[in-house]
């Protein structure tokens, strides 16, 4: 029998950011045929065309629909018109799914035909997906009855939508209440069950639900309105059937509701008045520094030395500093500065560009009228550049009087990179640290920077490329947006590219909440890793494929599943705890004579060596998760979600297991 399609529907309207690694996440719970639909319900998140546009690059299996917002319930209500699966799987745009949920839950539709919808327990998460907990039991002790849901939800029973996978037909006749903003859960497994839907449930932790800091945040007194409107909403879908409903609703609102509405007014009513701050220190409006800057400023000629390019997006409190610090750089030859705004939605950003684009001698200026990505916005300044050599220098930071002088002084002929070392600033401009060679304890420059490349972006602040260089290497890949600069010093340096060190901290970088490798950190990692991979074959001159390389390695993890812990053969290398960097020169080794690797942490292993292995996966062939929390901490991380071998695809089920015993995934 042919595996059945499922439809996995994911509305999105915020947390963009964590979008990646539940599209992982989702390809990762089946082996069979999937279609995974987004659902764009009108989203205003900045960066939301990009982030659509990078899960659809991730599998075929990917579309999007867009539609006007409509709340999460239209959201549902719309991918449901247009799936095509036997089986539904409902997922927010921010949680997971444990690998092989789907697989499990297939097989206990097939064991169980007379069911309409499957269950699975769930784990909770940190907003990072670092710490993964577990809930009490809030599902296995009750029996899903109509009763259960009327009046024991929130009351120790409660079922996030993304633990069931569902019958198609368990929506005939049935769909979200649009008319309901909060509890829209409740309303709709009231409604499965006084449909008379059967509902099966395993034991296991199939569903991963995130919980956000800002979460914690909401307003009681929303909630506990919803909570009114929703009850009444399902008494009449019942027709009044249970005549005790509403006053048991009200008693719940008297006593976990309302105390907790009273505290939030003594809060609000004690809590001082804020005052209103910009998003930055230096956030004020008035630019007559503009003015003097260009009485200070000449212009470069036609062909100069240096274009500093600059990639905006917003960051205005910043930007005086950072475009005063180039402005005013001299330099035999002169410097040109390119400024490149990605849409930037802070009105006064584009502003302020504009002023000192119209007063400042030697400034291009290129605007785009919708978000084109760091990649796109990078290359669009570089091609509108007319210097010989590119110097990047991000909005928020800034570079030293002297910067290009010294760099300058260190360029020869056949220089192709140049790169310093940097000051690491906090959000005030207070100095935090000095980052040589990358700013990696563990990696000290050698004779061979693209081999120390492999190992990490060493070739960083400053960054100086030759223009031609940089174009012939294909430039900033939109593909790999967010490590996009590293991207490209590998390709460089697969091109033999020359590489020149500048040992001499002339850039500022600053670390703050804002930052871009803050907020998109599991997307950066699963990049870096399909980078290095890349990369490493073509160093390392493998002579395995890729494919072949899972293919066997996933033979090795069904060895290790079986309980034999002694893999004797010479042409595999299992790591059980891993350590660096004396560990890399193995793997290193380990790839040149075509062995196939594999890292089994133990039960124990700490978080800071799975997440080494979060960065460093793109040289093992697979990792073998024995506990499901650790195959979940490498979701959206892994080169490929192949290489995630979790030891429940080894050895599923033969048949259903027990209602109340507790298991992970199998």
């Amino acid at each position: 029998m042919d595996a059945p399609l499922i439809s996995v529907i994911i509305p999105y309207y915020s947390h963009g950011r964590h979008l990646h690694q539940t599209v992982h996440a989702a390809l990762r719970a089946y082996s069979g045929p999937l279609e995974i639909i987004v659902v764009n319900d009108g989203s205003r998140e900045p960066k939301a065309r990009v982030y659509l546009e990078q899960v659809k690059q991730l599998s075929s299996s990917v579309k999007v629909i867009v539609k006007e917002n409509g709340g999460l319930s239209s959201a549902r209500n719309a991918g449901l018109e247009v799936a095509q699966g036997d089986f539904v799987q409902l997922l927010d745009s921010d949680d997971l799914l444990v690998p092989g949920k789907l697989d499990l839950q297939i097989q206990q539709f097939l064991l169980r035909p007379d069911t309409d919808i499957q269950i699975s327990n769930y784990i909770l998460c940190d907003e990072d997906g670092t710490v993964f907990t577990r809930d009490g039991d809030p599902i296995s002790r009750f029996d899903f009855t109509l009763r259960d849901f009327l009046f024991r939800w929130e009351r120790g029973f409660s079922i996030p939508i993304h633990c069931a996978l569902f019958r198609r037909s368990a929506f005939d006749g049935l769909s979200f209440e649009t008319g309901v903003v909060g509890k829209e859960d409740w309303i709709f497994w009231c409604m499965q069950a006084h449909a008379g839907r059967r509902f099966g449930y395993a034991p296991v932790y199939g569903a991963i639900y995130r919980q956000h800091q800002s979460g914690m945040s909401k307003s009681y007194r929303a909630m506990g309105d919803s909570w009114r409107t929703a009850a009444r909403v399902i008494n009449r879908a019942i027709d009044g059937a249970e005549p005790d409903f509403i006053a048991a609703c009200e008693d719940w609102h008297a006593s976990f509701y309302a105390p907790r509405i009273a505290a939030e007014s003594r809060s609000r009513a004690q809590k001082a008045p804020e005052e209103k701050t910009n998003d930055t220190p230096a956030a004020d409006n008035d630019l007559s520094w503009i003015d003097e800057i260009a009485r200070q400023r000449h212009a470069p000629p036609d062909a100069p030395t240096f274009s500093v390019v600059v990639p905006v997006y917003n960051h205005y409190g910043y930007l005086r500093e950072c475009l005063s610090s180039i402005a005013l750089q001299s330099v035999d030859g002169g410097v040109e500065i390119v400024i490149a705004d990605d849409c930037s939605p802070d009105p006064r950003v584009r502003g302020l560009l504009e002023q000192f684009a119209e007063k400042v001698p030697g400034v291009k200026l290129v605007l785009h009228d919708k978000n084109v990505g760091i990649s796109e916005n990078q290359n669009s300044a570089v091609r509108a550049a007319s210097g010989r050599y590119i110097a990047f220098v991000d909005c928020d930071d800034a570079i030293k009087a002297d910067a290009l002088s010294i760099v300058a002084a260190k360029i020869r002929q056949t220089s192709d990179y140049l790169f310093t070392d940097r000051e690491d600033v906090d959000e005030a401009g207070k100095l935090i640290r000095i980052a040589k060679y990358g700013g990696y304890d563990w990696i000290k420059p050698s004779r061979n920077i693209p081999a120390d490349l492999l190992d990490g972006m060493v070739a960083s602040h400053l960054k100086v490329i030759r223009r031609e260089t940089y174009l012939g290497a294909g430039g900033s890949d939109p593909a790999f947006a967010g490590v996009q600069d590293w991207d490209l010093a590998l390709k460089i340096a697969e091109r033999k590219g020359s590489f020149v060190y500048v040992p001499e901290a002339v850039y500022r970088h600053r670390l703050h909440t804002q930052s871009v490798t803050r907020s998109d950190s599991v997307r950066q990692f699963w990049l870096s890793n399909l980078a290095r991979r890349r990369s490493a074959h073509l160093q390392l001159k493998r002579p395995l494929s890729d494919d072949e390389a899972i293919k066997r390695a996933r033979v090795v993890c069904g060895i290790l599943a079986a309980g034999d812990r002694r893999i004797a053969d010479p042409d595999v290398l299992v790591v059980r705890k891993l350590e660096l960097p004396a560990q890399l020169i193995q793997l290193k080794s380990a790839w040149r004579e075509g062995k196939i690797c594999i890292y089994a942490p133990s039960p124990a292993a700490s978080i800071p060596e799975l997440n080494l292995c979060r960065e460093f996966n793109s040289y093992f062939d697979a990792v073998y998760a024995a506990q499901e929390w650790i195959a979940c901490f490498f979701l959206g991380y892994m080169w490929d979600h192949r290489a995630l071998v979790f030891d429940g695809e080894i050895d599923a089920p033969a048949s259903a297991p027990t209602r109340r015993s507790a298991a992970s995934v199998r």
